[in-house]
């Protein structure tokens, strides 16, 4: 069974918040943070994980083809910009 009756069964807390990373990915039985491996002493990294993005560059980067987002508040439309 891999549907809605099978999903009841999930009640147990497996990961809590990690006091290193403070992601929610740190295994309680285990000890062991999934995200950033705690209590090891190097942070858990690998090349993967992370591409290298200029991502001050990329803020300013509008893209030409979307049109601009409207915002509905009650009856009055406003535009976001």
């Amino acid at each position: 069974m891999k549907g809605t009756r099978s999903f009841g069964k999930h009640n147990k807390i497996v990961h809590i918040r990690c006091r290193r990373c403070g992601r929610h990915s740190f295994h309680e039985r285990l000890g062991k943070c999934s995200a950033c491996g705690y209590p090891r002493a190097k942070i858990r990294k690998e090349a993967w994980r992370w591409k290298p993005v200029n991502r001050a560059a990329r803020r300013f980067i509008k893209p030409k083809h979307q049109k601009p987002k409207t915002k509905y508040i009650g009856r009055q439309t406003a535009k976001i910009r």
